[in-house]
């Protein structure tokens, strides 16, 4: 079982909300000029840049989380991650520990790192199929295109 992110720990600021996906595609030039393309893996990893403007207590929780509930930043662990679809926890680490980049600046510790997310949630196919049927639902879809077969081959047998 994954320790969790703490609750009392603000979430990390991320840097202009870019989510950088490890590309998953295998592309092959074809001597006719076209290319090939494949999926390399079942899911690739998502990297997040993130930074973290703490008070004196906040900055305690994050050190003492890096050191202790992940050890030493190696453990992989879950946060709640911004996606198109809220936020949403994921399973995560970091990158690189946020105690290598430590500054004190106007009363806030000041803390950045690379998250690496295991496997970005997206849309699920449903979800998306009732995106691209609004306002249709796939059940009103279905009914839609039932009567419509019923009306074409009922016109067809007059």
């Amino acid at each position: 079982m994954l320790v969790k992110y703490p609750t009392d720990l603000k979430l990390p600021l991320v840097s202009s909300h870019r989510l950088s996906q490890n590309s998953n595609l295998l592309r092959t030039d074809m001597a006719s000029g076209r290319a090939r393309q494949r999926k390399r893996f079942q899911s690739v990893p998502t990297t997040m840049g993130a930074t973290w403007k703490l008070n004196k207590y906040q900055a305690q929780i994050l050190e003492g989380f890096v050191t202790h509930g992940v050890n030493d930043a190696v453990n992989w662990f879950l946060m709640p991650v911004r996606t198109p679809e809220g936020l949403i926890e994921h399973e995560v680490r970091f990158k690189q520990s946020p105690l290598e980049s430590v500054s004190f600046n106007g009363g806030f510790w000041n803390y950045s790192a690379n998250i690496e997310i295991k496997k970005r949630q997206v849309v699920s196919e449903e979800g998306m199929v009732n995106v691209v049927l609004t306002p249709l639902t796939a059940e009103t879809f279905a009914v839609s295109v039932t009567n419509s077969m019923n009306k074409y081959l009922g016109n067809n047998n007059v």
